[in-house]
Formats: structure tokens, C-alpha cells, sequence
């Protein structure tokens, strides 16, 4: 009894995946159970629904499980072959079945035979043709039984490695792929629990990872950021690192001199970081250049403080963030504290529920000074210039008011509006602007409207509340115009130098600030 103990015991150790069916799961323990005969291997399934207990058998605990019925005893001859890596992409892409092999390699052959009629002995070097097998530079053996290297001296140009999946459970596994593959640089470990290296393992098995670039660590059973650095000991100068949907909720400062010494990319999307202040602690790695935060919860921005005319010193070469999908609820502050952010130049939002797409994007343009694209759409000069002024006449009042009641409210002032004070300097003050008795405000206002290609001017008293749509039946019927309904834009009576499309039908001069003497271009 004691040799099959530990025959079972030198096949699956503590840790080791298994998978029976489309479940999987990892050996706790290996031995008996009281009143069974045999070998048992206690198994905590990733389903926490799929056992029967939690480890404890007939009031006795055998082994733990996070989940109250995750856990399960099955008899190792239940369990089915598991694979090398060489094995699991030998049989994927080289299958020396003859009647996988390509019509057009047995025509070459018999060409280069300079026969009709070719009797096919060679089948398995055109097979070998077929698959180019020792030219691979990419391997996928995702959900398949790997648990172990093999021989991968033959991979001479692979470069990408696709192990998500699988039955792979300790670094050292892992180690011995990396050590054969000089050549790897991208390696997707997804879905598969790994035991956390110890220390001196780490010193022993750090060298095998020296040449990865990018490393996808996507639902790993992550729980504890902790355990996350422990791990990136392996590989110090990743450059990219994927750990979307991992549980962990906390994160800490980095040693930058022993992880994420050159970090450009890190992939937190649908982890539980709901809180901003916890991203700001990985604000030290000031190599990182792009950092997805997608679905994590997320309801406030919220940066250190600094000037209204600096910048902050975390996050120094960060420029492409992430947010979509968050239940950010106030948008123009978010977009007042990510303009502290020295280097964002690419930013992905989706609207509050309250919002909409384009006033998003116009508060966004209008608040980070630096923003080039949004959802990966480039920011025109012309949108530019429309957010900008928009911003610049909503808030005119409160800044003429700042500058009324002194510094220390001016100042205040910025910290709420950090972009203001650069349209001010871009565009003039807007003291002319600002009206002086807002509540006797007309509902109908007198406008221009100048037909460009005939240069007639139409003056005419409209609704502030007119639609965009509507004014553009107006100026079909009164120029006579048939065919395509034409584009209307508008120029500002105080600042000429301003023309702003107005290109959303559904919205009202009042939304696009049109006031008194403006002009209307027909185009």
C-alpha cells in the first residue's frame, strides 16, 4: 500500500491540474480515506459547485477548499494521459495521416520525379514538408493535457507560445519551456493556477525568462497583489503584462529595482479595483505606457493634488488609459484630474448613462490638454477648437467672479478648470463675453445668415431653442435650395476668428452657444 501511496504521490503532487471532462481541478491530497480502500486524490474543482465537500469526510479534514462544495476525492485511474508540449503541438500541427497530406506537395513530388504516375512511399517527409514544422514562429496547444516541457530543441524560430489552458501548474514547468526556446518572447499562461515560486526557486529559475517581452497571466487565480510581485521576480524586465480578470482589489508600490524594471504595458481590465487611489500606487513605474482599467467598477477619479499649471510626477510616460466600461458619474471632473497626467495622449471612455457620446468627447477634448485620440479616433483641430471655446464661454462667469474675489478663489477656480487658464491665453478674457443679466435673456435671438456660394444675407430672429434640423428647412426654403440639405457652421460676432460646425441635427442653437449678431454660413 505504502509503494502505490507513493507511486500516486510521484505522479500527482500537491498542486498538480488535473481535468476530467471539461472540469478542472488541483490535487490537495493524495492518500487514504478512512473507511475507503485505495488511493484517493482530494480535488478542489475551479467550479465551486462541481464537489461534493470541502474537505472533510465523516467529521475528518483531509484538505481545504475556498468554496463550501468545491472539493471531491477521485481515484487517479479516473483521470486521463496528460502531454508534453512536444507532443501537444506535434499533434496539432504535424499529423502524418496520409490523408491530411496537401494534393499540391504530391504534385510537386511528382514533378520533381518527372512522373505521371507517383507511387506515394515518402508520406511522412511530405508530411513534414506540409507542417514546416521546425519553422514555427507561432503555437497555440490551448486546452489540451500539457503538463510538461518535453523536447523543443527543434522550435528554433518560435517566437509566440499560446499555453492558456492547459494543465501546466509550477514555474519550474514553465522554466523549462523559456530555457528551450531562445527565441520565445510572447507567452500566454491564461487559465492556469500556478504554485507561487518560492524564493529560492526564483534565484534558480530567473535566468530561463530572461528574453520574454509579454506575458499574459489572464485568470489565474490571482487573489493577493502580493502574490503577483512574488511572482514577477521571475521575470524583472517584462515588458508587457497581462493580469485581467484576477480577484485582487488592493495594489502596492512596486521595487522597481527588482520588478517592472521596464514595464510599458499592464492589463488590469475586469479585475476588483474599484478604487483610483489604488492604480496611483503603481503611478512609480515610470516606464508604463499604457494601462487598461476596463469594467473594474470604477466611480471617481481622483489624483494627487498639484498646481493648476503643472504637471504631476507619477505615471511619466503613461499615455494611453483605459476606461471604458466604468460607472464614472462625474465626467468633468475625471477629465480634470487625468490632465494632470503628464504624457495622456490616448484616452477610451465609454458615456455616463446620463451623458452622451459627443458631450463626452467635448468635455474630454476640452479638459486634457494633451488628448490626440479618444476611442482611438484622432482629436481634429476643428473639434478641438469647438470643445475649447464651448468650455471657454460655459464657465466665463464663475472665472470673471474668481478674479472678483482674489487669488486664493482664482486659484480654486483652476484646480476645478485646469485648461481654463490656457484658454484664456488662447482666446482673450472672456470678460465681453459673459452676460451681465443672464435672466432677461431673450428667447429669440438675431442672426446672419450668409449663403456662401451666392453671398446673400438672410437677418432673421430665431428661437434659441430652434433645432439645428429645423433652421436648415428655414434656409432650404428661404435660398430656394433643392438636392442635398445643406451644412451649417457659425461664426462668433466677438471672435470671428471661431467657426464651429454645427453638425449634430438634433441639438439647439442654444446648445452650440449661438448668441446675438452671430452669423450662420451656408455651405
Amino acid at each position: 500500500m505504502v509503494g502505490i501511496i507513493d507511486e500516486a504521490q510521484l505522479f500527482y503532487p500537491l498542486g498538480t491540474r488535473i481535468k476530467i471532462a471539461n472540469n478542472y481541478g488541483t490535487v490537495r491530497y493524495v492518500g487514504e480515506v478512512s473507511g475507503h480502500t485505495g488511493t484517493w486524490l482530494g480535488i478542489e474543482w475551479d467550479d465551486g459547485l462541481r464537489g461534493k465537500h470541502n474537505g472533510i469526510v465523516d467529521g475528518k479534514r483531509y484538505f481545504w477548499t475556498q468554496m463550501p462544495m468545491a472539493g471531491s476525492f477521485i481515484r487517479p485511474g479516473k483521470l486521463g494521459p496528460c502531454a508534453t508540449l512536444e507532443d501537444a503541438a506535434r499533434e496539432r500541427y504535424l499529423n502524418y495521416d496520409s490523408s491530411n497530406v496537401d494534393a499540391s506537395l504530391i504534385r510537386e513530388a511528382q514533378a520533381n520525379l518527372q512522373a505521371s504516375l507517383f507511387e506515394v512511399v515518402g508520406m511522412d517527409k511530405i508530411a513534414r514538408k506540409q507542417s514546416r514544422f521546425e519553422q514555427l514562429s507561432e503555437v497555440s496547444v490551448d486546452e489540451t493535457p500539457v503538463n510538461a516541457a518535453g523536447y523543443l530543441k527543434g522550435f528554433t524560430q518560435l517566437t509566440t507560445l499560446n499555453v492558456s489552458h492547459t494543465l501546466i501548474w509550477n514555474w519550474d514547468i514553465v522554466a523549462s519551456i523559456a530555457r528551450q526556446l531562445p527565441s520565445l518572447s510572447n507567452l500566454n499562461l491564461s487559465c492556469n493556477q500556478l504554485v507561487l515560486p518560492s524564493t529560492s526557486q526564483i534565484a534558480e529559475l530567473e535566468p530561463s525568462f530572461k528574453h520574454l517581452k509579454r506575458i499574459n497571466l489572464r485568470r489565474c487565480g490571482f487573489s493577493d497583489w502580493k502574490d503577483v510581485m512574488q511572482t514577477a521576480l521571475l521575470w524583472p524586465d517584462i515588458i508587457s503584462l497581462g493580469l485581467q480578470e484576477n480577484s485582487f482589489s488592493q495594489l502596492a508600490v512596486v521595487d522597481r529595482q527588482k520588478i517592472f524594471r521596464q514595464l510599458q504595458e499592464l492589463d488590469l481590465h475586469r479585475t476588483n479595483i474599484m478604487d483610483f487611489d489604488q492604480v496611483v500606487k503603481l503611478g512609480n513605474i515610470d516606464t508604463l505606457r499604457s494601462l487598461n482599467l476596463m469594467e473594474n467598477g470604477i466611480e471617481e477619479i481622483k489624483l494627487p493634488d498639484c498646481d493648476p499649471l503643472a504637471k504631476l510626477n507619477i505615471f511619466m510616460s503613461l499615455e494611453q488609459l483605459n476606461l471604458s466600461h466604468n460607472p464614472i458619474w462625474n465626467e468633468a471632473d475625471a477629465f480634470n484630474e487625468l490632465d494632470k497626467l503628464p504624457q495622456l495622449r490616448r484616452l477610451s471612455k465609454t458615456p455616463h448613462l446620463k451623458s452622451n457620446f459627443d458631450e463626452m468627447v467635448s468635455k474630454a477634448v476640452a479638459s486634457i490638454s494633451g488628448l490626440q485620440f479618444i476611442n482611438k479616433a484622432e482629436v481634429t483641430a476643428e473639434e478641438r477648437r469647438g470643445a475649447e471655446y464651448d468650455i471657454w464661454k460655459k464657465y466665463a462667469v464663475d472665472w470673471m467672479q474668481a478674479n472678483l474675489q482674489g487669488m486664493e478663489a482664482l486659484r480654486d477656480f483652476c484646480r476645478k478648470h485646469r485648461t481654463y487658464s490656457l484658454l484664456v491665453k488662447k482666446y482673450g478674457s472672456p470678460a465681453d463675453f459673459a452676460p451681465i443679466a443672464p435672466a432677461k435673456q431673450s428667447n429669440l435671438i438675431k442672426v446672419y445668415i450668409n449663403h456662401q456660394l451666392t453671398g446673400e444675407t438672410w437677418e432673421k430672429k430665431v428661437p434659441r431653442m430652434i433645432t439645428v434640423q429645423t433652421l436648415q428647412g428655414l434656409v432650404m426654403k428661404r435660398f430656394r435650395l433643392s438636392g442635398n440639405v445643406p451644412q451649417l457652421s457659425y461664426v462668433d460676432a466677438k471672435h470671428p476668428d471661431l467657426v464651429v460646425p454645427l453638425d449634430n441635427n438634433a441639438k439647439t442653437l442654444d446648445f452650440y452657444s449661438v448668441q446675438e449678431h452671430d452669423t450662420v454660413l451656408v455651405q
